[in-house]
């Protein structure tokens, strides 16, 4: 039994994107689900949105002085900083713990890539290669290092944009997904087949962050900003807190 590719019974009425020569246009129901949601991210769950959204600025701020002069040991706590983040797999994590320092040397090669965008999906595709990293954590990766470009991709992530509707195109994504081992109560982005990997690597530059870097331009164009609970402050819109909002959304209310 293949995994369910979308679930848009999962919106409240009237979430839905259309395009008008070539700009996004957003629905009113999904523009106010998506600032309420960017305003209350709160991951895991109960942590409490000021505590989650300031240990968010916090790596963000460590990654920055890693990426200033980045070296192995500097790309080495970006990696294992992310991936203790992401809550990544004991296993996994521990052996980005414990990376060689050839492997070390590998992870700076790949995040140096994602610096341009003519050569990110090669960095994402390198980082991916290594040990204890996936696409899913390779794209957190990214996220952190180019955070206004840059946006995660996941389980509930990929829910979301997979799930929304775009009037007369379908959907906003078509990421494949797959039943986890041994379980069919939730699926997974699917990462593990080679095909299924190169699908979804291309799906995720091709279509996935196109759609954010557009849902976030057309959100800060409608002057429609969100108050960070960590700071207070009024921000604007990147590709990383469209994300946010969809996962924390889809983790709350969507189907598993």
């Amino acid at each position: 039994m293949s995994a369910p590719n979308d679930h848009t019974a999962s919106f409240p009425h009237g979430i839905s994107l259309s395009y008008n020569n070539g700009i996004c246009q957003l629905t009113q129901q999904l523009i106010s689900l998506l600032v309420t949601s960017r305003q209350n991210y709160d991951w895991p769950a109960g942590t409490g949105a000021a505590v989650s959204q300031d240990r968010i600025i916090a790596l963000e701020a460590s990654v920055r002085r890693s990426m200033a002069i980045l070296n192995p040991v500097g790309a080495h706590q970006i990696v294992v900083g992310v991936s203790s983040w992401a809550g990544n797999n004991a296993n996994s994590h521990a052996a980005l713990v414990g990376a060689s320092a050839q492997q070390q040397i590998a992870m700076q090669r790949a995040i140096s890539l994602l610096t341009n965008v003519a050569t990110a999906q090669n960095g994402i595709n390198d980082l991916s290669k290594l040990p204890g990293i996936s696409l899913v954590i390779a794209s957190k990766i990214y996220r952190f290092c180019m955070p206004n470009i840059g946006a995660a991709v996941d389980r509930h992530s990929s829910y979301f944009f997979n799930s929304l509707p775009v009037i007369g195109a379908g959907y906003a994504t078509n990421f494949r997904r797959e039943w986890a081992s041994g379980s069919h109560t939730a699926s997974r982005l699917a990462i593990y087949q080679n095909a299924s990997y190169t699908h979804n690597l291309t799906e995720y530059f091709a279509s996935y962050n196109p759609v954010l870097s557009c849902i976030a331009n057309q959100l800060n164009i409608g002057g429609n900003h969100f108050t960070c609970a960590a700071t207070g402050t009024v921000k604007v819109w990147a590709s990383t807190d469209v994300e946010m909002a969809a996962y924390y959304w889809w983790a709350c209310n969507g189907a598993r």
